[in-house]
């Protein structure tokens, strides 16, 4: 497995990881920092990107915010021009099933497949309200079909969604690594609380062992923590213990 960190704008993270790492996953924002932009594009550690998400205000599935829309998409592809990456990580977006004027799987789709770029992986997103895109498994199945993408796979998403939807998280877990993904998220979560994800392990509930032990040998996974580097670290080190131990059984 390899293990990378993540970071918006963090340059003193990335020094701090630049030789504890496989690589760096960088989220391509509208006005960035530069000292972050100018180390990313020297170092030798690779680089995935991530694009803009509900966070800055884009939802790739309402037109209404189209232009919002490929405009971060396009920043994010120009990044990863810069970088030599060959992985822009991208949320579908999420369906306001009040709008249906403007709100549709159909929008998210045609403007992935406007792009035309082989280097977009789609992210599966948490369910609540049966609202955002890809899901559930067989959602992501239909949407990486149309849109002839490859997947990220979130574990935390896919807790929250089997949690919502009140199914066995690992049997949801399984049916998403059925879709063969190239890329994956994981992080602290607590489980009673499902929306709350993004923690470091020690602040988390989740059996981090029969996780990673469900994951392929070759997985390549951001962890998604805090943004505490001493923390970080402590994940990072964990993260190598359990997949070094898991080797030797």
């Amino acid at each position: 497995m390899k293990i990378g960190v993540k970071t918006y704008s963090d340059v003193e993270l990335l020094k701090h990881f630049e030789d504890k790492t496989d690589f760096f996953e960088i989220m391509a924002l509208e006005k960035p920092n530069q000292e972050v932009i100018e180390f990313i594009k020297k170092t030798k550690v690779p680089i995935v990107i991530h694009s803009q998400h509900k966070v800055f205000g884009i939802n790739n599935a309402d037109k209404s915010r189209y232009d919002k829309n490929l405009e971060s998409l396009k920043v994010a592809i120009d990044l990863a021009n810069q970088t030599n990456s060959n992985k822009i990580i991208v949320h579908p977006g999420e369906v306001d099933k009040n709008d249906k004027d403007n709100s549709s799987e159909k929008n998210s789709e045609d403007l992935i497949k406007s792009l035309n770029d082989k280097r977009i992986i789609i992210e599966n997103m948490p369910y609540y309200n049966g609202s955002p895109l890809c899901s559930k498994p067989k959602d992501m199945k239909r949407y990486l079909k149309n849109t002839k993408t490859k997947m990220c796979f979130d574990v935390n998403h896919a807790i929250s969604s089997a949690l919502s939807l009140k199914e066995n998280y690992l049997e949801i877990m399984k049916e998403f690594i059925k879709l063969k993904p190239v890329h994956y998220h994981l992080g602290g979560q607590k489980i009673k609380e499902k929306d709350i994800t993004h923690l470091h392990f020690d602040e988390s509930e989740i059996n981090l062992q029969e996780i990673i032990k469900t994951l392929p040998k070759n997985a390549e996974i951001t962890l998604e923590v805090g943004i505490d580097i001493k923390k970080t670290d402590d994940d990072l080190e964990l993260i190598r213990k359990i997949v070094k131990e898991l080797k030797k059984d």
